[in-house]
């Protein structure tokens, strides 16, 4: 890496900032630094690599823009009192490389009686010049605790010792920057690497013991090094798969380094396992089937063209031969490959097609529902329903069926033992676990509960198993085996098959791309997801996080905030709404929850004493992948002015 000298700068994100100055302004004195202060300057390098957890969109991975650095931003604190520094300079360079030039703000005085003051940069951004001020972003140092942390040596915030009367130049590593993953850089550091990255895009096949090939839907982790011990790159990446006709997997691209230490073109550098996920109506179960190996740098150039861009697929095969020819593919085992079959993922082996149009008898569309979900095309208010789903009178996919759907509930207090003292609780929650389902995870008989990710409620007592004793031995008798869970930020990347019921109780770490994307193939496949939330004043920050995790899931639902019905009251039938989950619940028994405010295709389940507001419902979802996460607008999370005069007690909050 080519290691550039840069100024120490103090970077700060500010809206609508300007600067100006002259660069006599800027020329730091020659011999004139007093004995009581010491100078910064920090020099950015740059690492042109990104993990690209978020890829896998339409957008393209971020690449380094040509325009030359022209100021650093900078936030740096110092001393005991760790007194802030927020300032922009602007970027010289000399034969040695980039470093910040010359400015008051970055002179730290030494505290008397001392030699020496400690530093720390907290921030650090590079800009371009226009006219003579910042222009745009380039370049931005990762934070330690972010996505970008493990491409550079030093994230930030980092820290080091000045010397009274010295000229201290740093180095502080930074990666191209892309605002719209600027969620993912975390925001600290330090100088600037330049490294290309390279795309690589991945493709699987299956192949059953009978020789049957499949596209496969698989979850992909990336590590660099020769073994899972290495740094990772990418964890649970999942392709976008699809029936259009057939079954389909994009092809999942993913923005990877060259060799960074020294490898030999022909030795292993990065790493890979590649695990089979089930896929319900093309292969079905993927028992656990996975595949690893390396690859080194000719493998990966193979790949590319002239261009360092990917003109080749890297092909993989799971329980196939090595090459992956052992025959034609023939999806619907129906003799006739699929190249030549008129109906290649419905046997119609005799090729009938009738009208000749084309597509075989066996798959044609019946006349007058074109898309076969048994509602006619002149009542039919959704005419594009995926093959298999289930639909209401009306032809759209039914919220009243498990899965596609989160349930949320705002208030703990629900399943707590007081609460489930009232049969009806205990008739809600027999309900939310015992369900039909068309997904595989129909006959699954765990429920899991993840009291983890620093939930707000377990660490008081109000939602550990003691507390929810009554609620884990309902569950129990009717059959179930509760385990409770206590997941991290990245670490819920797999759900056990024998899972049939999720509960994410008040978790207060967001869930990550990978996450995401888990818990939407768990609901795809007839698992329910149950998320616990709280009102705003218990949960605060929790709201936020509740309403991003919904977003990113598709849900249009979301809390709204504001505490009614606190202490336990006590909810009339009448609050209730016609919902499988609420079949033969009579008066649930509720305290201080938060009002839920449902969107389009949500589908409310019980409203407040008063039946004006919501305070449980279930949540539509968009089972498809995602590849970065969305934030929450101002908007979906605004203050409710309810009458709170009956607001939290000592007793049920």
């Amino acid at each position: 890496m080519k290691n550039f000298r840069i100024q120490q700068i103090l970077i700060v994100f500010l809206a609508g900032l300007v600067f100006s100055c002259s660069k006599d302004d800027q020329v730091e004195p020659d011999n004139l630094i007093s004995e009581n202060v010491a100078v910064v300057h920090l020099g950015p390098i740059l690492n042109e690599f990104t993990n690209q957890q978020t890829r896998q969109s339409s957008d393209g991975i971020p690449q380094c823009s040509e325009e030359a650095p022209g100021f650093a931003q900078i936030s740096l604190t110092y001393g005991d009192a760790e007194t802030p520094v927020d300032v922009i300079v602007e970027i010289l360079e000399d034969e040695n490389g980039l470093f910040t030039a010359y400015d008051e703000a970055l002179e730290i005085p030494i505290p008397s009686g001392s030699t020496t003051v400690s530093v720390t940069l907290n921030e650090f951004l590079v800009w371009t010049n226009v006219d003579d001020a910042p222009g745009e972003i380039i370049w931005a140092a990762p934070k330690d605790d972010s996505d970008f942390a493990d491409f550079v040596d030093n994230p930030l915030p980092f820290s080091w010792e000045l010397r009274a009367g010295s000229k201290t130049y740093i180095n502080v590593d930074v990666l191209c920057f892309d605002d719209r993953m600027v969620n993912l850089f975390g925001y600290q550091f330090f100088d600037i690497n330049p490294e290309v990255i390279y795309e690589l895009c991945f493709f699987a096949n299956y192949c059953s013991d009978a020789g049957r090939h499949y596209t496969a839907n698989y979850s992909l982790d990336l590590y660099y090094g020769i073994s899972s011990n290495g740094t990772p790159l990418y964890m649970g990446e999942i392709p976008v798969t699809g029936e259009d006709g057939e079954f389909y997997a994009d092809p999942l691209c993913l923005a990877i380094p060259g060799p960074q230490n020294d490898e030999a073109d022909d030795e292993p550098y990065l790493y890979y396992e590649v695990t089979l996920l089930d896929w319900e109506g093309n292969y079905g179960d993927a028992n656990g089937q996975m595949i690893s190996g390396t690859w080194s740098w000719n493998d990966i150039s193979g790949l590319l063209n002239d261009d360092g861009e990917t003109s080749e697929y890297f092909h993989a095969f799971i329980n196939c031969d090595d090459d992956g020819t052992s025959g034609p593919i023939d999806s619907d085992g129906d003799g006739v490959p699929d190249p030549e079959d008129n109906c290649p993922n419905i046997a119609n082996p005799d090729q009938a097609d009738e009208d000749g149009n084309g597509v075989g008898d066996a798959c044609e569309p019946v006349e007058g529902d074109d898309d076969g979900d048994g509602v006619p095309n002149e009542i039919d208010e959704c005419p594009d329903t995926d093959p298999g789903v289930l639909v209401d009178e009306v032809g759209c996919e039914s919220i009243q069926v498990p899965g596609r759907d989160i349930v949320v509930l705002n208030d703990i207090n629900i399943f707590d033992n007081n609460a489930m003292a009232d049969p009806d609780n205990v008739r809600f929650v027999q309900n939310l676990v015992n369900y039909t389902t068309s997904g595989i995870r129909n006959d699954s008989d765990v429920v899991q509960i993840d009291r983890g990710r620093n939930s707000k409620c377990f660490g008081t007592g109000e939602c550990n198993e003691s507390q929810w004793a009554t609620l884990e031995s309902v569950m129990s008798g009717e059959g179930f085996t509760v385990e409770t869970i206590l997941s991290t930020s990245g670490s819920l990347t797999s759900i056990p098959g024998n899972v049939k019921v999720i509960f994410l109780v008040n978790p207060l770490v967001q869930y990550t791309v990978a996450e995401i994307n888990t818990l939407k193939q768990f609901a795809s496949e007839g698992g329910r997801i149950v998320f616990v939330g709280e009102y705003d004043t218990y949960y605060g920050p929790g709201i936020a996080l509740e309403n991003q995790f919904l977003l990113n899931m598709g849900a249009v639902l979301f809390n709204s905030g504001g505490a009614l019905d606190c202490s336990y009251t006590v909810l009339p039938e009448t609050s209730n709404r016609n919902h499988p989950i609420m079949a033969g619940v009579g008066d649930l028994t509720i305290a201080c929850a938060s009002v839920i405010e449902p969107g389009e295709g949500d589908f409310p389940l019980f409203y407040d004493t008063t039946n004006t507001s919501v305070l449980g419902g279930v949540a539509k979802i968009d089972t498809a992948p995602i590849s970065v996460l969305k934030r929450v607008s101002n908007s979906k999370y605004r203050e409710v002015n309810y009458d709170q005069s009956n607001s939290a007690s000592a007793s049920g909050r």
